[in-house]
């Protein structure tokens, strides 16, 4: 069997796709595969697979392991990808809610043309809101410990892989809508912003279900998926472990009832303080974005 997604989640990172996409797979007539993010269409954009920043970046090492589960792979062939939907070929909609697809140059037009009859939903979120909370994830994580000013910077000088410049690059949202309108016809695609989402879920899952032709009472509304922010309570050691690859094979390999007691200790409920001037600069930075 050849199968492959037929609904595409276009999502700013941090604009809620991870509580977004539990909602839909909520629905008998959505399916979600057990990798949230196989990134096979924003492939070009990801470091080589021997460089170990590419390792630093996945949720998910071994995305073809029948106990892989999780948020973020890289599955680089269209066989491996195919696999990854193949057990849930019989569902209606089977969706692909891979984030670094908005903001690639070439995604939208190659899902078009592999893809012809897909409905594309976006999620777009204010430039300057997503990209502080970007870094604040960055921060909680472990992928830095540098001021806001210095990342921007590093940013704005870094001529490696695309997905590695996550700050300004994903919040360019309004070139990345552009990108789908020239390749997806209006009536495949459908439109939504972070505020509402978060505000009025029930409209907002109402006018998915219109769209997609399916029955808006099949949503499970009490499925909590959100992304927490807080920080490690000691950054120089959560550094560590990110730069050693540790961190997500740690994570995986806890029971959730050791994540849930070690999260206390772990992390303080605290965001990265954002000065005026630098919020100012991200403004600026991201005028029109």
């Amino acid at each position: 069997m050849n199968t492959l997604p037929n609904l595409f989640l276009f999502a700013a990172p941090r604009s809620g796709s991870t509580q977004l996409s539990a909602w839909l797979s909520s629905h008998p007539d959505i399916a979600l595969p057990p990798i949230k993010e196989p990134n096979y269409f924003a492939r070009e954009d990801f470091p080589p697979p021997d460089d170990p920043q590419l390792q630093r970046l996945l949720d998910v090492t071994n995305p073809l392991s029948p106990r892989a589960r999780g948020n973020f792979a890289l599955l680089s062939t269209i066989a491996d990808y195919a696999s990854l939907y193949d057990p849930i070929a019989n569902t209606r909609w089977r969706l692909d809610a891979s984030t670094s697809y908005l903001a690639s140059t070439s995604a939208a037009a190659e899902i078009a043309r592999t893809c012809p009859d897909a409905r594309i939903i976006t999620l777009t979120r204010d430039p300057v809101a997503r990209a502080i909370s970007h870094y604040g994830l960055a921060r909680r994580t472990g992928r830095t410990r540098a001021s806001l000013t210095s990342e921007i910077a590093t940013e704005r000088a870094h001529s490696g892989p695309p997905i590695l410049r996550y700050l300004l690059r994903p919040s360019q949202q309004t070139a990345a809508l552009a990108r789908l309108r020239a390749v997806f016809p209006p009536e495949r695609c459908l439109h939504i912003q972070f505020d509402t989402l978060i505000t009025a879920p029930g409209s907002t899952l109402l006018c998915i279900a219109r769209f997609l032709g399916i029955a808006p009472q099949g949503f499970d509304r009490s499925r909590i998926a959100r992304n927490a922010s807080a920080l490690p309570r000691c950054p120089p050691l959560a550094h560590l472990l990110h730069r050693a690859g540790w961190h997500a094979p740690l994570r995986h390999a806890l029971p959730p009832a050791a994540k849930a007691a070690l999260r206390p200790l772990w992390f303080r409920n605290a965001t990265p303080a954002i000065s005026p001037q630098e919020h100012a600069m991200l403004t600026q930075l991201l005028e029109g974005a």
